[in-house]
């Protein structure tokens, strides 16, 4: 494992993800939604702070999802044995894959399950669940970050990464999601409307910047061989 920076960055290098692609800015714009919606949309802080759960459940949600998406479409062990009907085998097939994904998503999840008990316990009021639905412009947000992270997913391509690669991918996001509960639970300590822009401005340096927010949190020593050096902020 490679010993933290002994100085800080140049902001040269602070820029460098801006400057190389789209992804930045639009981890940017994503997280500015519950600012947006705090602002502009008169939203408690406490439906931003379960936009920015849903946020990210959902995102493991989806990167499960298509792992095994891709392990049911490579893996010579996951293909329908002949003689069985290809139409009864594919249904098989999925139902195991959907208990599989419920499965690990409860089990892998449940950092995020006990930070909805958290807040359910301490931060969300009375009547907080049967507001929700009522309100067209969350319904639209928590949408459009259901899209956007399924999508995201599918462009990684996991199914065409072998066998080393996808694990080497799932152990690098799983480590980003540990980084980012971190950082909403510890937000949920000061609660409040002031600290939804440090919480989304935080939330966009630990995907901006997952190195320096690993080792910050010293999650860099839950990663595999190979991707200590996968980001090169």
């Amino acid at each position: 494992m490679s010993a933290p920076d002994a100085h800080p960055p140049a902001p040269r290098r602070h820029l460098a993800p801006f400057r190389e692609g789209s992804r930045a800015w639009l981890v940017l714009a994503r997280n500015a939604i519950p600012v947006i919606g705090v602002y502009a949309l008169d939203w408690s802080p406490a439906v931003a702070v379960f936009e920015i759960w849903f946020d990210g459940v959902t995102a493991l949600a989806a990167m499960i999802a298509l792992h095994l998406r891709a392990f049911a479409l490579t893996e010579p062990v996951a293909r329908i044995p002949d003689g069985i009907p290809a139409d009864i085998g594919r249904r098989v097939q999925w139902g195991l894959l959907l208990t599989v994904w419920l499965l690990l998503l409860g089990l892998l999840a449940i950092p995020y399950w006990f930070a909805l008990f958290f807040f359910n316990a301490g931060l969300f009021r009375p009547g907080f669940w049967a507001g929700l639905p009522g309100d067209p412009w969350l319904i639209l947000a928590l949408l459009y970050v259901l899209a956007s992270n399924v999508a995201e997913e599918f462009r990684r391509g996991y199914e065409g990464m072998s066998a080393a690669q996808a694990r080497l991918e799932f152990n690098w996001d799983f480590s980003m999601h540990l980084a980012r509960i971190g950082t909403i639970l510890l937000a949920g300590f000061f609660f409040g409307r002031f600290i939804i822009i440090p919480l989304a401005l935080a939330l966009s340096y630990v995907e901006i910047y997952p190195m320096r927010s690993l080792r910050l949190m010293g999650g860099d020593s839950t990663l595999e061989p190979g991707n200590e050096r996968r980001s090169r902020d």
